[in-house]
Formats: structure tokens, C-alpha cells, sequence
């Protein structure tokens, strides 16, 4: 992989020296970008936690260039806590610094009484085996700069976020509560990554002909008290080919690879997962269990998980994680509608751009070493609707899997 990738940054640089201003796909020519903005309900739910709901907005297209910023306030019932849950948001995108090639996005978030699910690791796990990790307050924010060239088609990032958490608790798999102290949780979350992403297709958002290529490396310092320091490293390969004429039709084909190297290994006491089970029958087992997870955690690292709204679409957010990761995607584009029609509904405004509907089929794994990369395949199908504007995709799919169905509402193309 390294020897690859060396390759790939020595003949960018050649493109970049030379006099030309693509590498071989030409941008295709698109209408201007006008400022647009939207408001919309959001309304989600972490299953055995909490329901929420509330409302965001994004304003695009600023200055005509495709920075936007969001705003989300959310709130709803949030089980073990005696308050309701609530989180605010704020993400400003691609803001230019002096030159178009130059640019910077940050974002800032507040949750109160916040929790989270925290599955088994490997291909093989139980979701029906998840601890839920509690919070009573989260504070987090980040930023990334950015550089690009060649009419945006190659670009280097580098992004840091931190955050603080306070602890309340941790819910085990049979719904038992336990509090902070109890738990052992210890969170600062903190992070960076970097990477370069060669986009050599007609189009950014929209992409109908060309391939994409993007390396990334994430650093993960240890945040939790027995959890290893290690780092990913992604590679992410995607091709588009027309299939119809006019521009109908895309067939759009992924390749991605995760892996994560440990730094420096965790520790965990063993005396302190030690009950008395004569007086509290089952105990013991419970807390073998979960010694043997944060024992997991300690010596290992996480690749990119698989399942949620970009890889096994079929699956939960973050169903299946491991040191490696392995996924393979095919997805067919064909654009129903195209048309220019602008809206203005006060709380709507835009450019309505075109429907898509979109069918695709999906396959992956996860495991402890590179050995088994390509054995015990989980896979996911399903369809799709995407309604484009001229400054965003939104997309509704709906994915199946062996564990039932997952629907997924977001911004922007899987891959």
C-alpha cells in the first residue's frame, strides 16, 4: 500500500509542476451557484437510549463558492438521566482564506445527557450484546484547513478536534445501570487526521465520469482509562462510468480499506472487575464479560467501522468494527429528472436541480488481522432516492441486511 501511494503523490506532483489545469477529466460546465438556504425537521433515534427531534438549517452557495453553515437544535427523551436530552450544533464549511485554494471549516457542539452504544468487536459480534457509555454533558469542537489545486481536483487537509465529557454512567447489555464511578469512564476525546484526496472527475458534487482517491490517517491518543493509542489509516478508491446516454446513468464502483497500528497498549486492573457473587448472583459472569471487552480495547485498535450511512448501509451506525475493515460497493445513478428551477418559500430557497433514484448492493468485513480481509462477508442491498440542488445531494436510501433494515437520511453521496 505504501509503495502505491508513494507512486500516486510522485505523479501528482508531475501534474502539479506542469502547465496543464486538469489532470484527464475536464470539470463539466455546471449553472452558477446562488445563495440558498434551507430549514428542516430532524428527528432521529439511538436505539435503548433516547428519541430526538428538532429542527437545522443550512445556508449554501455564500459569495458563490460552496461554503455553507449549519445551525441544529435538538432535544427528546433521554432514558437513565432525569432531564431530556438536548444537543446544539454549529459547522461552518470551506470558508475561503485569502485565495480560492485555500480554506477553512471548524464546528462546535453542546449535548446534555448524551449516551452512545459500544458493540462487540468483530464480524461475528452480537448486536444484541452493546453497553450503552452515558453522558451528562459533552462539549466538543474542531477545524481543518485545507489547500487545493488543480481546479479543485487534488487537495491536502489537516483537522484537530477535542472535546470534553462528563461522565454519568454506563447502561451493561441485560439494561443494568451503573454509575461514573463505578464504570471507570474517563473521557477527553481528542484527535487529528490528514490526508490527500485527488478528485479527477467532471464534477465535485456531482461526479458522472472520472475516479476519486483518498488517503487519510487519523490519530486516536488514548481517552479512556485501559484504552490503547493508535492511529488509522484509510484508503478510499471510487469510479464512474457512464452507462447511458445523455449523462442518465452512473455506475459508481467503491474499494475501501481501513487498518489501525497501536502505539501504546492499555492497561486494565483485573481487581476491579471482582463481585461478590454469592450475594449478587450473576455478577461474576457480567463482569468477566466486560473485563474481556476492556481488555479488547486495551490491546487492540479500531479501523473504520462498517454499517450506518456510508458502508452496509443494511446495518446499525458502527455495527461491525475490528483492526481492519474491508468493503466493497457497487451503486447504479439514473437521473429521472434534470431541470433549473429556482424556489424561493421563505423558509426554501434554491435551485432545484434534478431526481435521481439509485440502486446498490454492498459487501464487507471486519477483523482482527489482514488474513481474513476477504472471508466471512457480510453484505448489504437497497434503494434509493436523491433529490439535487445546486449546492447540495440529499439523500434517502433505505439498505437491507441480515439484521433487518436501516434507513438513512443525509447529505451528500456514499461514495
Amino acid at each position: 500500500m505504501k509503495s502505491i501511494f508513494l507512486n500516486i503523490v510522485i505523479c501528482l506532483l508531475f501534474f502539479w509542476t506542469s502547465t496543464v489545469y486538469a489532470i484527464l477529466f475536464e470539470r463539466r460546465k455546471t449553472f452558477e451557484s446562488e445563495i440558498s438556504w434551507f430549514v428542516y425537521p430532524v428527528a432521529g433515534r439511538i436505539p435503548g437510549v433516547q428519541d430526538f427531534y428538532g429542527l437545522g438549517a443550512t445556508i449554501s452557495g455564500l459569495g458563490g463558492t460552496e461554503s455553507d453553515i449549519t445551525i441544529a437544535s435538538l432535544r427528546g427523551e433521554a432514558e437513565y438521566f432525569d432531564d431530556d436530552f438536548q444537543i446544539y450544533l454549529v459547522s461552518i464549511f470551506d470558508i475561503p482564506l485569502f485565495t480560492k485554494h485555500l480554506s477553512f471549516s471548524w464546528f462546535s457542539t453542546k449535548i446534555i445527557n448524551a449516551g452512545w452504544p459500544e458493540g462487540e468487536r468483530g464480524i461475528d459480534s452480537d448486536k444484541d450484546s452493546t453497553y450503552y457509555l452515558l453522558a451528562s454533558d459533552v462539549n466538543a469542537s474542531g477545524g481543518e484547513i485545507s489547500f487545493n489545486i488543480l481546479k479543485n481536483q487534488l487537495e491536502f487537509y489537516y483537522g484537530y478536534t477535542e472535546g470534553f465529557v462528563k461522565p454519568y454512567g454506563l447502561v451493561d447489555p441485560n439494561g443494568t445501570f451503573y454509575n461514573a464511578q463505578d464504570a471507570g469512564i474517563i473521557e477527553s476525546p481528542r484527535g487529528y487526521r490528514y490526508g490527500i484526496y485527488l478528485d479527477d472527475t467532471d464534477n465535485r458534487r456531482d461526479p458522472r465520469v472520472g475516479y476519486r482517491f483518498q488517503y487519510e490517517k487519523w490519530g486516536q491518543p488514548s481517552s479512556r482509562v485501559g484504552n490503547s493509542e493508535y492511529f488509522q489509516e484509510d484508503y478510499n478508491f471510487s469510479g464512474y462510468i457512464p452507462v447511458l446516454n445523455k449523462g442518465k446513468g452512473t455506475l459508481v464502483l467503491n474499494q475501501f480499506f481501513g487498518s489501525s497500528t497501536v502505539i501504546k497498549k492499555g492497561t486494565v486492573d483485573r481487581g476491579q472487575f471482582v463481585c461478590n457473587n454469592a450475594l449478587n448472583q450473576g455478577c461474576q459472569e457480567l463482569l468477566d464479560e466486560l473485563y474481556a471487552r476492556q481488555l479488547a480495547e486495551a490491546e487492540n485498535g479500531k479501523a473504520t467501522s462498517l454499517g450506518g450511512t456510508n458502508r452496509l448501509r443494511g446495518y446499525a451506525t458502527n455495527r461491525f468494527y475490528d483492526s481492519y475493515s474491508n468493503f466493497q460497493g457497487i451503486e447504479f445513478r439514473w437521473y429521472v429528472h434534470e431541470v433549473q428551477e429556482a424556489f424561493n418559500f421563505f423558509l426554501e430557497k434554491g435551485t432545484f436541480a434534478g431526481l435521481q433514484l439509485a440502486f446498490f448492493y454492498e459487501q464487507g468485513t471486519v477483523s482482527p488481522d489482514k488474513s481474513n480481509l476477504w472471508k466471512n462477508i457480510r453484505s448489504s442491498y437497497g434503494v434509493g432516492t436523491r433529490f439535487l440542488f445546486n449546492t447540495l445531494i440529499v439523500r434517502l436510501d433505505r439498505g437491507i441486511g441480515d439484521e433487518g433494515g436501516e434507513t438513512t437520511f443525509f447529505v451528500g453521496y456514499p461514495f
